[in-house]
């Protein structure tokens, strides 16, 4: 008997459906009642979204395959598909990816003109032709390693594919923590500490100061933001590519800090002198397809 692929479509909702449709936010509900030109944006962004949406549902419906359509928020994968999709821009790729093991994952950016989405492949005019090359195999996948991260010897849930932010839970308090990399140790002062894969390379962490790195490798590189200098403070871990049998160690000096693990929806607390051990998962990377063009 033949096999039916399973497909798994992550989607999120824009701003225009939480907070107007939903929430019913009587501040943006005026400003549209006064047809403010920015929550007109947000209006037309949300339909540009939506149709994409019903593009991909459209393409899937007409495809022997079998579908579930999941919002981000809620996503828990409890069966095995051959196929993850997402639909919106970065921020759903990374959350599809945190359920994916071995699953290929192709993103969809359903709104171009407003998003980078540099991990998505597809958009909903090309979406047809792609998802048949997956489904058969034909379309290439490039393989992103992704970070392990444990506090206190205990392995957090989540890995990252994109970067991990040690910093304190206030963002106009300077973050005071103990790093270690290698034989190598000292105490820092900073805006907080990113750790990244080399498929992150080119987001926050070059921002700060960092170097862009081809997205297949298997490095990843740390980079203190806003590193304070002083008569009493003169460091020298500045930042670095590293190999991928290093770790990352950060002993947290403060009352309160967090762990943010791709962006701001998975958060793990820290407590004064906790330790944060990072290194580069070499099992078991995301399959991320029709991204070839990311390897230079």
């Amino acid at each position: 008997m033949k096999h039916t692929p399973r497909i798994l479509v992550v989607y999120k909702k824009d701003a225009y459906q939480q907070y107007l449709q939903e929430q019913q936010d009587p501040h943006l509900l005026r400003l549209l009642h006064h047809r403010h030109p920015d929550v007109r944006d947000m209006q037309r962004a949300h339909e540009v979204h939506e149709e994409a949406i019903e593009a991909v549902v459209h393409v899937l419906r007409h495809l022997p395959v079998e579908f579930e359509l999941a919002y981000r928020a809620d996503l828990k994968v409890t069966r095995r598909y051959d196929l993850v999709v997402s639909v919106g821009g970065d921020g759903t790729f990374l959350q599809a990816a945190r359920s994916v093991s071995r699953t290929p994952i192709l993103g969809v950016n359903s709104d171009p003109s407003r998003s980078e989405a540099v991990f998505c492949a597809a958009t909903a005019r090309t979406f047809a032709a792609l998802c048949r090359h997956a489904l058969a195999g034909h379309l290439p996948e490039l393989r992103l390693y992704r970070l392990d991260a444990r506090l206190n010897g205990t392995r957090l849930a989540h890995r990252a594919l994109n970067d991990v932010l040690v910093v304190h839970d206030d963002p106009a308090t300077m973050s005071r923590y103990r790093l270690r990399i290698g034989g190598r140790e000292e105490t820092q002062k900073s805006s907080g500490l990113w750790v990244s894969t080399a498929a992150g390379s080119s987001s926050a962490v070059l921002a700060a100061g960092g170097v862009r790195l081809p997205w297949n490798r298997k490095v990843f590189q740390y980079r203190p933001r806003e590193l304070y200098r002083g008569r009493l403070s003169r460091p020298r871990l500045t930042g670095g590519v590293l190999s991928p049998s290093a770790r990352v160690r950060v002993t947290w000096l403060m009352r309160r800090g967090s762990v943010f693990i791709d962006g701001p929806h998975v958060k793990v607390p820290l407590r004064f002198a906790d330790q944060l051990d990072i290194r580069l998962a070499l099992a078991d990377p995301l399959r991320a397809l029709g991204l070839l063009n990311r390897t230079a």
